[in-house]
């Protein structure tokens, strides 16, 4: 008899309840019973791990030999190549090579008469981006140091290659149009341009024309005498000369011999 009362109590209790009703979360009379909601609030985030040590060293690293490259940039600035040089061993130590390591030591070399090594450090530097403006700018570089070692040709090579890689290159055009001389037109084509480093062949932009300009003169020009007879270029060519002067003409120096403009072109920070 004890279990069956506790039965019918609890279903007793039971019945009660539903027909009382309870206050629900919607306020409302009818349906389950909530007892009790904690707050809520969304969990906090996951703390992120530091990087690895390796990985901050490496920052570090880098951070220090950036400082190294700009600082051999300031010591080029006042014309001291080899505490440039100094520098830019120091930032290798930390980084390796770059772009601007070897960008920098090749004007290091320059400035040393060391234009040989210039060379081979821009072209180095070329292999370190795929930047046609910073390609174009090395190209220009070269024809400065190639113009010490092997003279006109190479050179002109270096900056038509340089003006193919950048139109824009306004200093590439000036160095170029100053071989030809004759205000001929601009170089805009690939075609003259071999492929390869440091051995470029080329030929200066109009000479042809300068040429041919040259026999027209030659033959359509010449002057009269006090007889009417024409005396012709050779005939003017003595009387020009005058006793005790040569009749050669002092050659003009290439712009790209000028150590100035060389510097005021390569000197660009790092950026």
């Amino acid at each position: 008899m004890y279990p069956r009362t506790l039965i019918i109590s609890a279903l007793a209790a039971v019945f009660l309840l539903a027909l009382m009703g309870c206050s629900t979360t919607g306020g409302s009379s009818g349906g389950w019973v909530v007892l009790g909601q904690p707050g809520s609030s969304p969990p906090p985030p996951p703390k992120q791990p530091p990087p690895p040590k390796y990985k901050q060293e490496n920052r570090g690293q880098e951070r220090a030999a950036r400082n190294h490259i700009q600082s051999a940039y300031r010591f080029l600035q006042k014309n001291k190549p080899d505490h440039a040089m100094r520098e830019l061993e120091k930032a290798r130590s930390r980084m390796g090579n770059s772009f601007w390591f070897h960008y920098y030591l090749g004007g290091a070399y320059y400035f040393k008469g060391m234009y040989d090594l210039a060379g081979d450090s821009w072209k180095m530097a070329y292999r370190y981006t795929s930047d046609d403006r910073l390609r174009s700018r090395l190209r220009t570089c070269q024809s400065f140091a190639i113009h010490h070692l092997k003279g006109d040709e190479p050179s002109i090579g270096f900056l038509k290659m340089a003006i193919d890689m950048d139109r824009d290159n306004r200093h590439a055009r000036e160095l170029l149009d100053d071989f030809d001389g004759s205000g001929g037109a601009p170089y805009n084509s690939r075609k003259d341009v071999q492929v390869g480093f440091m051995r470029p062949s080329g030929s200066a932009s109009g000479r042809d024309g300068e040429n041919r300009e040259e026999d027209v003169r030659g033959q359509g020009e010449d002057d009269d005498d006090s007889n009417g007879r024409s005396k012709g270029k050779k005939g003017r060519e003595k009387e020009d000369r005058k006793p005790g002067k040569s009749s050669k003409k002092k050659e003009k120096p290439k712009k790209i011999r000028d150590k100035e403009r060389f510097r005021a072109y390569f000197l660009i920070e790092m950026y």
